[in-house]
């Protein structure tokens, strides 16, 4: 691995990347949470006596929808405090969380307790963005940005293979114990490891006006900046088939679209989707960081998107056939991760944590939507009339794309 780095010295470089990477643990947990909403779901739905009451889609979209709720004071929070001790509580937070739904058995308070996992879990992938931007020059952030949202999609196939071989062999208890165990497990790494700059300050320097303005200032700054509009939609659209199917409704999908004999493919499935976005990301972070520009590939993405999606109307596609198209479809649509650093690069040094929760909220926000639409649709046109919001979805980042102004490629 090469360490491109603005010359604070190649110890220094390594100590970034492990911070980088350790808090990078926390997104990893974060996803994890995600996927295990779809892997839990029969079992949540006994336990908390879900059938009849609420659509499942619903109870798993108040994940999401408390990650929304906190995004905006998560950014805010994010540029004015330290970035360790945020991560630090908000581990402890989403622990808290889990241990509730372990304990309690009625859906109330699960719902409630669902909704404390999203508020500590609000503040991951920004921090780490913050980790990123305090390290790392912002021209040669979309690798390093692109490896940590890599290490957060192995947390989803963490969630969805590792979680479906323990609740296969042992009960949904079991999972939900284990997944507090590696909470703790990584609490414990955050506090031994991260750091939250260099020992000269971060590595991009803000102009120090933008500094010190008030929150409300600079939330609104933020908000006037289009560039965090348009990269914020592509990435939360782009996003729309893990939010979708690894997230929700994947395995339903699966079994009623295709045969319902392929149930026991669809973990391996859900999967290759992660899997495609895990190999994808970090070679597009590489690629647009080499080109000096990400426009391009943003664009060619969108169209290769639209196009890996439509052999999927065909509902006589085999378990490897499946296989081979999710991965390909997450391979593409990780052009998701070129989102984050336009959004980095679009914003002064002081307000990248703040952009980034605008951003989050698009993103995450977009995904809680979209599970909902496509509750909607199914009860509407069936799960293939429902699928079709995911090619539609993707055909319109060409269009966000083509009017992003790329930053990149006007600095030297």
């Amino acid at each position: 691995m090469t360490f491109e780095h603005a010359s604070i010295g190649n110890q220094s470089a390594v100590r970034g990347w492990i911070s980088v990477i350790t808090s990078a643990m926390l997104f990893f947990y974060w996803i994890n949470q995600n996927a295990l909403n779809g892997t839990l779901a029969n079992y949540y739905i006994s336990k908390y006596h879900i059938a009849g009451t609420m659509n499942y889609s619903t109870f798993t979209s108040m994940y999401l929808i408390g990650n929304v709720i906190m995004f905006i004071p998560a950014g805010l929070i994010l540029d004015k405090f330290s970035t360790k001790m945020v991560l630090i509580i908000s581990t402890i937070t989403m622990l808290a969380g889990i241990l509730g739904l372990i304990l309690v058995n009625s859906l109330a308070p699960a719902v409630l307790y669902m909704l404390i996992v999203g508020f500590g879990g609000a503040f991951a992938l920004i921090a780490v963005m913050k980790i990123v931007a305090n390290w790392f020059v912002m021209e040669k952030s979309g690798f390093p940005i692109a490896v940590a949202i890599t290490l957060g999609m192995l947390g989803g196939t963490f969630g969805s293979s590792i979680g479906s071989i323990i609740l296969n062999n042992s009960s949904g208890y079991t999972v939900q114990i284990c997944n507090f165990i590696l909470g703790v497990i990584i609490l414990g790494c955050l506090i031994v490891f991260v750091k939250d700059k260099p020992e000269g300050g971060p590595v991009n320097i803000s102009d120090g006006q933008t500094a010190n303005l008030p929150m409300g200032q600079s939330f609104v700054k933020v908000l006037s900046n289009p560039e965090n509009w348009r990269a914020g939609f592509y990435t939360s659209l782009l996003n729309f088939p893990i939010m979708v199917l690894v997230f929700s409704a994947g395995p339903a999908y699966i079994a009623h679209v295709f045969r319902n004999e392929l149930s026991a493919t669809t973990p391996s499935i859900m999967s290759a989707l992660l899997a495609g976005t895990m190999v994808g990301g970090p070679m597009l972070g590489k690629l647009t960081d080499k080109m000096g520009s990400r426009k391009p590939l943003m664009l060619l993405c969108s169209i290769l998107a639209f196009l890996i999606m439509m052999p999927l109307y065909y509902t006589g596609l085999s378990g490897n056939a499946l296989i081979v198209i999710f991965f390909f479809m997450g391979l593409i649509t990780s052009a998701q991760n070129l989102g984050y650093p336009v959004i980095g690069e679009s914003n002064d040094p002081a307000l990248v944590a703040t952009a980034m929760s605008l951003g989050s909220i698009l993103i995450m926000g977009g995904g809680a939507v979209a599970q909902n639409i496509f509750g909607f649709l199914i009860n509407c046109y069936g799960y293939q009339g429902a699928y079709t919001m995911l090619p539609v979805s993707a055909l319109i980042t060409f269009f966000l794309a083509f009017f992003i102004k790329d930053k990149t490629s006007f600095r030297e």
